[in-house]
Formats: C-alpha cells, structure tokens, sequence
C-alpha cells in the first residue's frame, strides 16, 4: 500500500491533481453555510459600527449634561448661599424687631409705673396728714387700706422700694439733693431719704433723692 501511493504520485500525476481538486472542493451545502455566515458578518459589522457611532454620541451628551450638572451644581451653590444670607439677614431682622418690642414695651411699662408711682408719694403724704387731722378712725383706716393695696399692687408688677440710708452715694441710684457735714459716717454717704427710690425687675426705675454726708475741711 505505501508503495502504491508514492508510485501513484510519481506515475499518475493526473490521478494526484483529481485527488487535490476533491480535496479543495465544496458541497452547495457548505456553500450556503458560508454564504450566511457572511451575512451574518456583513450584518454584524454593520450592527458594530452603529453601536460605535451612537456610543459616541452618546459620550458627547454625557460630556454635556455633565457640564449642565456642574453648572447647575455652581448655581445650587449660590442659590443656597443666598438663601443661607437672606435667613441670616430675617433672623436678624426679627430679633431687632422682637428687641425694639420689648423695649418700647418696657418703656410704656416704666412711663405708667412711674406715674403710678407718683400717686402712691401722694397717697402717703395724704394719710399723714389725715392722721395729724381730727378725723374719724374708720376714714383713717380705710385711707391706710388703699395705700396699702396701692404699694401691693406695685409690688406685684416688679416694683419694689430702695434702702438707701447708710449705703454708699451711687450716682446710678441716687440723686444729691444736699450735702450735709457729718464726722460720724464716711464721706459720701446717704444720711436720709428726701424722697424714695424704686427698682423695676431689678433696674432703676426712679433714683431717690437724697442728703449725703461730707467731712469737714
């Protein structure tokens, strides 16, 4: 058998080139197969290069709205620092508006206490001189009635009388009316209480008027 292939080769080179021509053909079959498979190529490749193209457009957009969010992300950005600026400034505003409120509340408040006030140094001056007068004691008694319910009264909105004799001048609290020679006390010193004082919440509301004493030269 091997000596009759070679010979063939060698003898018969028609019969070789049949044998090369079988080898190298192909059956309508396969034919078709590979007919297909180039459309399915052809097909493929076209498919590829679309998705190629929208791909890129695709990163084009991206590359875009990715500028529009950065600039919308600047503009949040100032939007929320003016914002942050304009509470800031509401703020601010509704606390010097509250502030003026209650100082001008406290200032009415004060205006009325003080004229109560007032009354209430005529209302004592009244009863001592009911009380210097012959006058029933049921008058008496009811004028000490009203006095009493008129200094409860301004104790009940914060108001509450000063105790200056001895205490040291304050200008804050205090106003010299005279000054008086005294060795017995230190200079500056409150000697008596012309007229009192009153405190309202614990600030000034009315300084007293007062004789302070000084040492002699």
């Amino acid at each position: 058998m091997v000596f009759g292939n070679k010979f063939d080769k060698i003898f018969d080179p028609q019969k070789n080139l049949r044998s090369n021509d079988r080898k190298n053909s192909i059956t309508l079959e396969e034919l078709e197969k590979l007919k297909e498979n180039a459309k399915k190529y052809i097909s493929c490749k076209n498919k590829n290069e679309e998705l190629t193209r929208k791909n890129k457009e695709l990163e084009e957009k991206i590359k875009v709205l990715s500028e529009k969010v950065d600039e919308l992300k600047d503009k949040n950005e100032n939007y929320l620092q003016r914002l942050q600026r304009l509470q800031a400034d509401f703020e601010n505003y509704r606390k010097r508006i509250d502030r003026d409120n209650a100082n001008h509340k406290r200032y009415a408040t004060e205006r009325i206490l003080k004229k109560l006030i007032n009354h209430y140094d005529d209302l004592k001056r009244a009863k001592k001189v009911i009380n210097a007068l012959k006058v029933e004691d049921s008058v008496k008694k009811g004028f000490e009635m009203i006095t009493k319910n008129f200094k409860k009264l301004l104790e009940e909105e914060g108001v509450k009388a000063m105790k200056c004799e001895g205490e040291k001048f304050d200008p804050y609290k205090h106003d010299a009316m005279m000054v008086m020679q005294n060795e017995s006390v230190p200079e500056n010193t409150v000697l008596e209480e012309l007229e009192k004082g009153y405190y309202f919440d614990k600030e000034v509301l009315r300084p007293a008027k007062v004789v302070v004493s000084k040492k002699s030269c």
